[in-house]
């Protein structure tokens, strides 16, 4: 007869019972721990090794929250609202500097290169006055009009002086020496005129060799230095206006950039949120949109009215001014070969050479397509200039007669055929026409001003609004996913 097994009760109590063997309390609780039904499973357990599974690190919180979908929203939100206000700053800063240059174009360089030029020319003019004066003195003839003209022309080169120094920046080193000198050595000019006119009151013949000094100094030292101040001055305003005629670069790569970044945007929370609008990106999307074609339009006015000052207004007024320069220059030289008696054969060779680079800056501008607003003002001075041609062959017949009388008659008389009436036709309608230029350069200029001066201010505006419009639009989705 089979026994059965005796049970794990029975056991525990023998062994509490006899004291137990070191060991058995734990023998038994293996056997327990192993019991199969009624029977007793006292084999060693196995373990599958692969089935062990390495713990996995628990990544930090600030990780977990990017790489969740709120995270990358909340990324997404921030880096939108930053691009767009950075958009909407760097077009404001860059309309600003643009607006800032112009601004000092109207009012401080084209103003100083006139002013230049007014000193050169009335300097020109003071000289030949000067000049003619005595021509008008040592001959048959009586006039006033040398010293009245004289006294005019050096207040209006005091005026220019007076404008041209207060113009000037005290970072323009070179146009501060150049106007140094230029009183420096119109001090000296104006010693040596006053002793030329004390000894031509007294009889003396040798105020002719005095006031061909002073004429030596301004034709060779003065005038020279008032020509590069105005070439200076002159330079400076087509640098300004060649910055002022390119295109906003960095604003329009900023702004377009933040115009791409918010039509991204919303292709991506379209993909996440499932839904074809988001209101608040959409209005951000539109304004972006606005101001980039503001700043292109604006750019695109602005660009061309700056050619329009450039080319209709800078670059002739250049050409009339050298004509003009080249007049004065002419003019200095008849005065001092008539003072000569014809016997300074330099100074006809000077004539006839800045004449002729007169005619041909003329015709050279008359020719052009630019700068028509001053073409019959050009056209008159041609008439004006053959004119004096004329009346210089006049004078040169006389001096070759020896007809002093005659030929300073010509040159200094009040008459509408003298070399003077000639010359003053000349120099006004040259003068007309730089004035006439002028005001075409000056309306230019302001349409350049007036095409982008809200945008300064307007584009960061716009860059703020977008910015409350990608945070409007972010945030509801964010509230989605608490």
């Amino acid at each position: 007869m089979r026994r059965s097994a005796p049970s794990v009760h029975t056991e525990l109590s023998n062994v509490a019972r006899i004291g137990a063997l070191p060991g058995a309390t734990e023998a038994v609780q293996e056997d327990r721990m192993f019991h199969r039904g009624e029977h007793a499973v006292t084999e060693a357990p196995t373990l599958d090794e692969g089935l062990l599974v390495e713990p996995v690190a628990r990544r930090r919180p600030w990780v977990e929250f990017f790489t969740s979908t709120p995270g990358r929203l909340s990324v997404l939100g921030i880096a939108l609202i930053a691009a767009v206000i950075a958009a909407g700053a760097i077009t404001s800063a860059a309309v600003g500097a643009r607006q800032q240059r112009v601004e000092t174009l109207r009012t401080h360089t084209e103003p100083l290169a006139n002013a230049a030029q007014a000193l050169y020319s009335s300097l020109s003019i003071a000289d030949a006055a000067a000049t003619t004066s005595f021509v008008s003195g040592g001959g048959a003839i009586e006039s006033t009009t040398g010293p009245d003209q004289f006294t005019q022309a050096i207040g209006d080169a005091s005026n220019a002086l007076v404008t041209a120094t207060n113009g000037v920046s005290s970072q323009d080193a070179e146009s501060l020496a150049l106007l140094s000198d230029v009183v420096r050595n119109l001090a000296e000019y104006f010693n040596l005129v006053a002793t030329a006119q004390a000894n031509d009151r007294a009889g003396n013949p040798v105020g002719v060799a005095y006031l061909a000094d002073a004429s030596a100094i301004m034709q060779g030292t003065i005038l020279p230095l008032a020509e590069r101040l105005y070439v200076h001055q002159a330079e400076a305003v087509a640098e300004t206006q060649t910055h002022t005629a390119q295109l906003p670069a960095t604003a329009f790569t900023v702004t377009a950039a933040a115009l791409v970044a918010l039509v991204l945007a919303q292709l991506y929370l379209i993909r996440k949120s499932k839904r074809r609008f988001n209101p608040g990106l959409a209005v951000a999307t539109l304004l972006m949109a606005g101001l980039l074609f503001w700043l292109i339009a604006g750019s695109l006015v602005s660009t061309s009215a700056s050619e329009h000052a450039r080319t209709e207004g800078t670059q002739p007024i250049n050409t009339v001014a050298r004509a003009r320069i080249l007049a004065q220059q002419a003019r200095a030289d008849e005065t001092l070969a008539i003072l000569q008696r014809g016997s300074d054969t330099q100074s006809e060779i000077d004539y006839a050479r800045h004449s002729q680079a007169l005619s041909d800056e003329l015709t050279r501008q008359l020719d052009s397509s630019h700068g028509r607003a001053a073409e019959q003002h050009l056209r008159d001075a041609m008439t004006a200039r053959e004119g004096w041609l004329a009346a210089h062959r006049d004078i040169e017949i006389s001096l070759e007669r020896g007809d002093y009388p005659t030929a300073a008659a010509i040159a200094a008389g009040s008459g509408a055929r003298t070399s003077s009436a000639q010359f003053a036709a000349l120099d006004e309608s040259l003068r007309d026409a730089i004035d006439r230029l002028r005001d075409d350069e000056a309306n230019a200029v302001t349409d350049v001003y007036r095409s982008m001066s809200s945008l300064a201010v307007g584009s960061m505006v716009i860059g703020v609004s977008c910015g409350f419009a990608v945070g409007g639009g972010i945030w509801p989705r964010l509230n989605e996913y608490h």
